[in-house]
């Protein structure tokens, strides 16, 4: 067990001011894109120098974390052997979350902050960020977790050997309270591994032979993303990461999984750091529909997997349910609950089994 954390071309000038005239300005530094080349211009001079394309862009949503967003830009900022920047978005916080990225990025020139005046979740923010990356390749982290120090040159080169346009890396979980990181929950000694449509979709739920593949967090190759004009859905909030793989999987991007590069650690819902409650009801019925809908109707097997996902995501609720009800009238609406789908009633027999044999 580890004990602690260290811590698509490009777009116009004229379309970039277009989006930063609506959505923020930049805090920090400003850049216009040319060819593999970027121009900075430092706020308060005239003066222009040229800067090399970063190798990779580091996306990062940031809304109301001032208290813990240093920890997961420092992670980013401690990664070797390649050249990276970090791409923040205030996504209009109402705390010193735009404060503090902006005393970052006085000191630390690969941090750029763009501030949006209006709240666009997660996935807008998102999508706003890899409009104005510069790299080659783009990261996505939140910001209350962490990147291995290290991890991601090793990623990159790793893709770039099997021409992915996708790689992932393992996972750990960190807990703030007890300020450690878990053991392995991967088989980090697995081979290198290709990932189809379908076998994402497979492994990417819970109750599974190995934790849900929509945790992974992957490095995109940004010329991929914009070249089939991928975007984070924004109707959706959460599962939105799952989706967006499946279309890019879908539009044929070639995805890798290196399990012995340990490169993201989550931070557990229980340290608080993350409010949301996760709309499990919201990710069911976008897994049916993505299941009813062509291309992924089209294929049996993918769409057998889908459904799959759908009824184990479905028996992950009832249990979350049932965990957090608290008295027997609570616990017993679960119960009649379950009784209105089959994986429900496959989980109620289980729930029961499990108490006769205890």
């Amino acid at each position: 067990m580890t004990t602690g954390v260290n811590s698509h071309g490009a777009p116009s000038r004229t379309g970039a001011r277009a989006r930063q005239k609506e959505a923020g300005d930049f805090v920090g530094l400003r850049m216009a894109f040319r060819s593999r080349s970027c121009f900075v211009r430092v706020p308060g001079s005239e003066r222009m120098t040229a800067a090399p394309r970063p190798k990779l862009s580091v996306i990062l949503a940031a809304y109301n974390c001032a208290d813990f967003v240093e920890r997961s830009i420092r992670s980013a900022l401690d990664q070797q052997g390649l050249s990276i920047e970090i791409v923040a978005v205030n996504d209009c916080s109402s705390d010193g979350t735009l404060a503090v990225l902006q005393a970052i990025a006085r000191e630390e020139p690969r941090l750029r902050v763009i501030d949006s005046r209006k709240n666009l979740g997660p996935s807008g923010a998102r999508n706003l960020a890899f409009d104005h990356a510069a790299g080659e390749w783009g990261a996505v982290l939140d910001a209350d977790d962490a990147l291995q120090p290290g991890a991601l040159g090793p990623l990159v080169q790793i893709a770039e050997e099997r021409e992915a346009d996708i790689v992932a890396g393992s996972i750990r979980f960190f807990s703030h309270r007890r300020q450690e990181i878990s053991g392995a929950v991967f088989r980090e000694d697995a081979p290198i591994t290709a990932l189809g449509l379908k076998d994402f979709v497979e492994a990417a739920r819970p109750q599974n032979r190995e934790p849900d593949y929509g945790l992974l967090k992957p490095l995109f190759r940004i010329g991929f993303l914009r070249e089939r004009a991928l975007r984070y859905r924004t109707d959706i909030r959460h599962g939105e990461d799952f989706h967006f793989i499946v279309d890019a999987l879908g539009a044929g991007a070639r995805y890798i999984l290196a399990r012995e590069i340990l490169s993201y650690i989550y931070t557990t819902r229980e340290s608080g750091l993350s409010r949301t409650r996760v709309d499990y009801s919201r990710m069911i019925a976008e897994t049916e529909k993505l299941a009813r809908q062509a291309p992924y109707s089209e294929d049996p097997m993918v769409a057998k997997a889908l459904t799959r996902r759908a009824e184990a995501l479905r028996m992950h609720e009832l249990n979350v349910l049932y965990g957090d009800a608290t008295g027997l009238p609570s616990k017993l609406k679960v119960l009649a609950r379950s009784l209105t789908s089959p994986a429900g009633q496959r989980w109620l027999k289980t729930k029961i089994a499990k108490r006769v044999v205890h």
